[in-house]
């Protein structure tokens, strides 16, 4: 099972098919417009998803899509989920909870951290029941942000949960990595690392991640984030 986090800038139904060549079954999909009807995978596979407006004056979306065998419902404890999460369960030959988070600064909202805290006070209460994937764009951390991120980080580590690019390149807690997913204005001098995959700890263990690279994904206009993908023995 591969799966991907992504923001694609807005341009969902184009850079959905990119995002496919990565041969991708379960994506959250962050700042998409998307089309009234779902589109199909370019290998005719059916898609299931599900879209959520985190910001009711923007109409870019935080969306999850998944290709058949696997499909996704909304989890039944989703209405408890701050706006800026969207928890669904994924059926299929691995089946788990997936909650998708993009987090978004506007009027009434707290920081940037503090949502992907909140995120977690969810997971907290309404996820032991089966394995719980997080993945999203969190916008952090970024430098003010980096002690607090730890923090929340380290909630997720308790709670059996781990970052699955730090564990596949046996990275400490606040140890920067080397291969950034958003680059500020575009520029390929301004990285950050602010999307990611969390993983049980039995799934990260053998768990294969890929980040994509600048010139494919950002100097062609796609986005100015990377994918990045994991792939998960189960």
């Amino acid at each position: 099972m591969k799966l991907s986090t992504w923001n694609c800038c807005g341009k969902f139904d184009e850079n959905l098919q990119h995002l496919f060549t990565l041969d991708v079954d379960v994506a959250v999909v962050c700042e998409a417009r998307t089309p009234a009807t779902w589109p199909t995978a370019p290998d005719g596979r059916a898609l299931t998803g599900l879209r959520q407006r985190v910001w009711s004056e923007s109409p870019r979306e935080l969306v999850i899509v998944a290709r058949e065998p696997w499909s996704i419902e909304l989890h039944e404890d989703a209405g408890s989920a701050p706006g800026w999460a969207l928890p669904v369960r994924v059926s299929g030959p691995t089946s788990f909870t997936l909650v998708a988070v993009w987090t978004v600064r506007y009027a009434g909202t707290p920081g940037y951290v503090a949502q992907l805290d909140r995120a977690v006070d969810w997971i907290a209460q309404f996820s032991a029941d089966a394995p719980t994937v997080l993945a999203g764009d969190l916008n952090a951390p970024i430098a003010d942000s980096q002690k607090h991120y730890d923090r929340v980080e380290q909630r997720l580590n308790d709670l059996g949960l781990v970052d699955a690019y730090r564990a596949s390149r046996g990275l400490e807690t606040g140890e920067r990595p080397a291969e950034p997913t958003y680059f500020h204005h575009r520029r390929q001098d301004e990285p950050f690392d602010i999307d990611h995959v969390f993983l049980p700890t039995a799934w990260a263990d053998a768990a294969a991640v890929e980040v994509g690279d600048f010139d494919t994904w950002v100097g062609t206009g796609r986005s100015d984030h990377v994918p990045v993908t994991v792939a998960v023995q189960r």
